[in-house]
């Protein structure tokens, strides 16, 4: 579904109270509205998954785009008068915490949209995922993975740490709690979703067991999270995929050279 986008004038923009650097990358307040779906992502080759802090910024040469936007994927704004630009980049990250893979003070490449708002002051927003507003000393969940060519890293997914929502005195040590979470949720639905498939495209008995017993051994303990403000993902995300691995875990097994009874075959 294409989200409208809605155009204002920069002095309306003004009026409601929004300054320019609060409009682009607002992020919402809660954990299902904020999270990030990157568990395809997961197989990519060298990928990681990481909290750091951007470092400087080097960008490269500025094209001109038609038209563009401000803010997330979820509220967008056109505010006239404003020049927009694709801008390659380049910068490394800071780790603080890794989750997944090897994060050594990684280099990556990606382009931003740069807006140029009428009063020319200038914000920059990823153009991959959900949109978010990114600039240089950004504190972040970063999924990063190999190119099939150059040193730098490629940026697929980032949700930056946002002080009008990750707010009090151990605002950013919860929020690299949160990003544990959001982490955790997605690597159970990419464990769960690989083995489901594996059981649907095996061939053989043996490949079909293996993914039946992986299956069980992932439906046996809860996915326990580090702030209980997010276990509603696990419901929203976690829970389905289990039903369906319970599921074809209990279907009967196929009688010798035919199928399950109930395949449908």
């Amino acid at each position: 579904m294409r989200l409208p986008v809605f155009r204002c004038s920069f002095a309306a923009v003004l009026t409601a109270g929004l300054l320019p650097a609060q409009i682009a990358g607002q992020i919402p307040s809660t954990p299902q509205m904020r999270y990030v779906d990157f568990s395809r992502d997961l197989d990519r080759p060298g990928v990681a998954v990481v909290v750091g802090t951007l470092g400087k910024f080097k960008e490269g040469k500025r094209e001109r785009l038609a038209d563009g936007s401000l803010g997330s994927n979820t509220a967008k704004v056109s505010v006239s008068g404003t020049q927009y630009f694709k801008v390659p980049v380049q910068a490394t990250i800071t780790p603080r915490a890794t989750f997944a893979g090897d994060a050594d003070k990684p280099s990556i490449a990606f382009d931003v949209q740069l807006a140029r708002l009428p009063d020319g002051k200038e914000q920059r927003q990823s153009m991959t995922g959900n949109g978010a507003s990114i600039e240089e000393g950004t504190l972040a969940l970063f999924v990063i993975a190999s190119k099939p060519k150059g040193k730098r890293l490629e940026l697929l997914a980032v949700i930056p740490f946002d002080a009008t929502v990750d707010k009090g005195p151990d605002a950013e040590p919860e929020f690299v709690d949160t990003m544990h979470d959001f982490w955790a949720v997605n690597q159970r639905v990419h464990d769960l979703q690989q083995q489901l498939d594996a059981a649907d495209k095996a061939t053989d008995a043996a490949a079909k067991d293996k993914a039946l017993a992986a299956l069980r051994e992932l439906t046996k303990h809860d996915l326990e999270l580090r702030k209980s403000q997010n276990d509603p993902l696990v419901s929203q995300y976690v829970a389905p995929l289990l039903a369906r691995a319970r599921k074809r875990i209990d279907e009967p097994a196929a009688p010798a050279g035919g199928e399950a009874p109930g395949s449908g075959k």
